[in-house]
């Protein structure tokens, strides 16, 4: 399988959804996924996917592996539950993580950083964010 930002949106969108044949459907296709090469993809898909990591191991255990292995040196042990954004994105720097991944990864974190804010009373319907990396020198919105 080979992930491109569409891919990776659709398999999020199936995790996230209501129907859980939609969840049974995206670990079936994430089990042949070369998990060194999409590691970024993963974690991005376990962070915002609404799956603990015991669906994972259960439904999706090769790239449950993975994410675990790759995750650990960045978090405390009750972290599991709701993994940081920084975990998140120091284990997908840490391991080259592809551009598309950290792009994808920032353009949901910025969503829901502005679905904070809403929540606090500021409007956020007056901006837009857009990220993309630049080659090496981080990002820029």
């Amino acid at each position: 399988m080979i992930f491109d930002k569409q891919e990776t949106k659709n398999l999020l969108d199936m995790l996230r959804s209501a129907d859980t044949e939609n969840a049974t459907i995206a670990f079936e296709t994430l089990k042949r996924v070369d998990t060194k090469k999409y590691l970024g993809e993963l974690i991005l898909l376990y962070k915002f996917g609404k799956h603990p990591i015991n669906e994972w191991e259960t439904n999706c255990p090769g790239p449950a592996t993975a994410i675990r292995k790759a995750v650990q040196p960045y978090i405390q042990s009750d972290e599991w539950f709701s993994l940081s954004s920084g975990a998140c994105l120091s284990t997908m720097t840490a391991n080259s993580a592809s551009h598309q991944s950290i792009e994808l990864f920032m353009e949901f974190f910025t969503e829901n950083m502005i679905g904070f804010l809403g929540q606090m009373g500021y409007s956020a319907d007056q901006f837009e964010i857009n990220i993309k990396l630049k080659d090496g020198q981080g990002t820029k919105s």
